[in-house]
């Protein structure tokens, strides 16, 4: 059984989670699960990583400028970012490598992400289940889909 310290965040959000946040018409359950576990929630370099890349991909304007205020201003005051650690780092090669022996190759960033979660004892949580589910048969990961 993993230990789990309250004081530390328990859900690692991925970015189609956080997107979730800022669509003009969100999902009910996501927001929802989102409130409820607000001071239980973190992301991860990665995702911050993916967030700005989006951000400074859009074309200047006014939603480019509401955005950047609501990421770097929002966002940033009201979850935790995890750092990809030494200890993230080890369990990503260990991950790579026993999924690269079943034949099971898996996308760097999510093999990333899932390490970042398996690192601080945090449920990852992700629409795209899918993308984890190589990585869930050779570690403890636990995922979950708030769009469900």
């Amino acid at each position: 059984m993993t230990e789990y310290n309250e004081e530390e965040p328990h859900y690692l959000l991925d970015s189609n989670i956080v997107s979730e946040i800022i669509k003009p018409e969100p999902d009910f359950n996501v927001i929802k699960k989102i409130a409820e576990h607000n001071s239980d929630c973190a992301i991860c370099s990665p995702v911050w990583q993916e967030l700005l890349f989006g951000l400074y991909r859009m074309p200047e304007g006014h939603n480019k400028n509401y955005l950047e205020k609501f990421i770097k201003e929002d966002l940033h005051e009201n979850f935790k970012i995890k750092s990809f650690t030494e200890k993230a780092a080890d369990i990503q090669a260990t991950l790579r490598s026993k999924l690269e022996k079943v034949g099971k190759p898996t996308q760097k960033e999510d093999s990333m992400i899932a390490s970042i979660a398996l690192a601080n004892h945090m449920v990852l949580v992700t629409r795209n289940t899918k993308h984890f589910t190589a990585i869930k048969e050779v570690s403890d990961l636990q995922v979950e889909n708030w769009f469900e």
